[in-house]
């Protein structure tokens, strides 16, 4: 039976009856752990993501490199530090003062519904951190792509394959 408020009873069955309550080392689980995806796009630019699921603080870690600077995220520390290369100074935003919410991807799957919920209730205009349906599409191909390129070693995928619908 489905309970929209958990109770301790509840999610102690699920635990002992479901498969939430198996080790994920000893089931049939496939799901990546770390992985490294490396993209070239069609401006000829590339992109290397690396991701870990498992990290010693428990919390998320994102270096951004470019030609002129970098960007490092880190969420154990509460900062985003924006460095431009050549340059002495670094700025540091302290993440602490914008947002107090970091469940969820940081806090972002909370203000992406209640982004979303605006939009449909109140018919308020998209923000600046709103994507469009064609770019969520776009990243969720680049996502379908590295996982079918894991599951054959490697292998390069177009992301043409998904556009088409081949």
């Amino acid at each position: 039976m489905l309970t929209l408020h958990p109770s301790v009873e509840t999610i102690l069955e699920a635990i002992k009856t479901g498969p939430y309550g198996r080790c994920v080392y000893h089931c049939d689980n496939n799901v990546v752990d770390h992985q490294v995806v490396n993209m070239k796009m069609t401006d000829g630019t590339t992109i290397s993501h690396t991701m870990c699921g498992f990290t010693a603080t428990g919390s998320r870690y994102a270096k951004f490199m470019g030609t002129k600077g970098e960007i490092i995220s880190d969420m154990t520390e509460n900062t985003i530090k924006i460095t431009v290369f050549g340059e002495k100074d670094t700025e540091v935003i302290d993440i602490s003062k914008i947002a107090s919410d970091f469940s969820g991807h940081g806090g972002g799957d909370n203000r992406m519904v209640e982004e979303f919920l605006d939009m449909l209730i109140n018919e308020t205009e998209p923000t600046k951190r709103t994507t469009s349906l064609e770019e969520s599409v776009e990243s969720h191909y680049c996502a379908l792509a590295a996982e079918e390129s894991r599951i054959n070693g490697g292998k390069v995928i177009s992301l043409d394959k998904y556009r088409n619908g081949k």
